[in-house]
C-alpha cells in the first residue's frame, strides 16, 4: 500500500522538480515536497514492521491453538 504511494508522490515530486524555474519552486519542493516524501517513507517502513510483527504474534497464536488442540484431547 505505502509502495504505491511513495512511487505516485515521487512521481509527482520529480515531475513538479523537473518544471521548477526559480526559487520559490527550490524551496517549495525542499520545504513541503521533501518532507512529505520522507513521513510516506517512515510510514511504508513502519507499516512493513507491523506486517512483520502480526505474522509473529499469527504464528505464535496459531502454534499456542495446536498445543491447546491437542491438549483438549489427550483430556478426554
Amino acid at each position: 500500500m505505502f509502495d504505491e504511494v511513495l512511487g505516485m508522490a515521487t512521481l509527482c515530486s520529480s515531475t513538479f522538480r523537473d518544471g521548477v524555474r526559480d526559487a520559490f519552486g527550490v524551496a517549495l519542493a525542499a520545504d513541503v515536497l521533501d518532507p512529505i516524501l520522507k513521513e510516506v517513507g517512515a510510514l511504508r517502513t513502519c507499516h512493513s514492521g507491523f506486517q512483520r510483527q502480526a505474522l509473529s504474534i499469527n504464528t505464535v497464536l496459531a502454534d499456542a491453538r495446536a498445543i491447546q488442540g491437542k491438549d483438549q484431547g489427550r483430556n478426554r
